[in-house]
């Protein structure tokens, strides 16, 4: 959960209920008739091209934006040099046109996209007669402006019901506005009764809307143990997302709040490393902004998110030199698909070990396996640890197992054994 009651958002309680029409879907047999005969095929058409969405490159991004009567040029170019490339929406202040409009243009200048929040184009309530020309007006007050990413809709649904709404909507904004998205935000798996009612879930979401990104928050470090889920939740995301051909983003903890502890660097690289070895195309952060002027504030203690009271706090320089790594890796990934993952501790993925490493010298490593269209692998392997260095050897013999280095983007031979420092990982080839 993300914690956070948005203005526009809908209460959710403890108890999860979904109604039986989401669960366990399955769509209407096809029967196919023989077709009538015809003098000569049609004239093969061209298949339209999709317009490209900020889904079609890896996102780094935040929740909690910054209000936007304090987005400026500054606080655009402190985002985009922490290694961001969308503004996730804002939580708090005003949000009417004006704003939005005056922020993207911000947004812009500095080559960064948002997600945007107008009532009018929104499923936090049920769409009401009249809705569809308020969505068009809403839709074409910000078309054509390169920093839209897309519009937010909902956080966390808990009722299929709404479904028909999100596709609604999403359809309306891709025919209106090709190349900009409706975001929705999946809960995660510990607020269910079991790993079957999840993947229920997520799979009836993915059945009856058709997102253009598979958006989740799980948040695993309590103040004194950590959820023993984080790999299964993973899991069932990673497997609904090759299923659908939908990317996939994780939004990680970072921010104490509640009964959530304030993560240390190794734990905030150890949710992202672990994401991306996964198949994730996004990382994004709870939470930007920390949030004081929302429902519930006093109950769920914000504090120390990337920025407060409009200062930097460390998590400021965690996110700055996480950035550029995670993205680097994934963008070495990009023409490559997910085909495994693995676990030295046999906890999850059930493969066998990825060839390009011989053996776990010492601690724990866990891996996703990739594999380009051309035949080519890659693995990235990561420390199953947050506390404590792992050393792995990679395979001897031709061709060269090479190791990536995100700093300088280029490859090198490499022999032996490699140690992955606490929460970290390593793009081999």
């Amino acid at each position: 959960m993300t914690g956070v009651p948005y203005p526009y958002g809908r209460a959710l309680g403890l108890v999860l209920v979904l109604s039986s029409g989401c669960a366990n879907i399955t769509p209407p047999p096809v029967v196919v008739s023989p077709p009538p005969a015809v003098a000569a095929a049609p004239a093969p058409t061209a298949t339209p091209v999709q317009p490209r969405t900020v889904a079609d490159e890896f996102i780094t991004t935040f929740w909690c934006g910054p209000p936007l009567q304090f987005f400026d040029d500054t606080r655009a170019r402190e985002i985009a040099d922490a290694g961001f490339n969308v503004i996730g929406a804002t939580c708090e202040g005003q949000v009417n046109p004006l704003l939005n409009q005056r922020a993207l243009r911000i947004a812009e200048r500095h080559g960064l996209r948002m997600i945007i929040k107008d009532n009018r184009v929104s499923a936090s309530l049920p769409l009401a007669d009249g809705w569809q020309q308020k969505a068009s007006n809403a839709i074409a007050a910000y078309r054509g402006q390169r920093g839209l990413a897309g519009f937010f809709l909902l956080d966390e649904p808990s009722d299929a019901s709404i479904y028909p709404d999100i596709s609604a909507l999403r359809r309306r904004i891709e025919r209106e506005a090709p190349g900009v998205i409706g975001y929705v935000n999946l809960l995660p798996d510990y607020v269910f009764r079991g790993p079957d009612d999840y993947r229920d879930y997520v799979e009836g979401y993915l059945f009856r809307t058709h997102p253009e990104l598979l958006s989740y928050d799980h948040y695993p470090f309590l103040t004194d143990s950590d959820r023993p889920s984080f790999f299964e939740n993973l899991s069932v995301i990673r497997a609904l997302a090759l299923d659908y051909d939908v990317p996939f983003l994780l939004i990680v903890q970072l921010m104490p709040h509640a009964d959530y502890r304030d993560v240390t660097w190794p734990e905030l690289a150890w949710q992202a490393f672990h994401a991306v070895a996964f198949g994730a195309r996004g990382i994004s952060y709870f939470a930007y902004w920390t949030p004081t002027q929302v429902p519930d504030n006093l109950a769920y203690r914000f504090r120390k998110g990337i920025i407060e009271g409009g200062l930097r706090t460390e998590h400021y320089d965690h996110v700055a030199r996480l950035n550029p790594q995670i993205r680097a890796v994934a963008e070495a990934l990009s023409d490559f698909r997910s085909v495994a993952v693995w676990d030295s501790l046999g906890q999850f993925g059930g493969g066998s070990r990825p060839p390009l490493i011989a053996r776990v010298e010492s601690g724990a490593v866990s891996a996703g396996s990739f594999l380009h269209a051309d035949g080519r692998t890659a693995v990235l392997a990561v420390n199953r640890d947050y506390r404590q260095l792992a050393t792995f050897s990679v395979r001897d013999g031709a061709p060269a197992v090479q190791v990536f280095d995100p700093e300088t983007l280029s490859w090198a031979d490499v022999t032996g054994a490699v140690d992955l420092p606490p929460g970290e990982g390593r793009l081999l080839r």
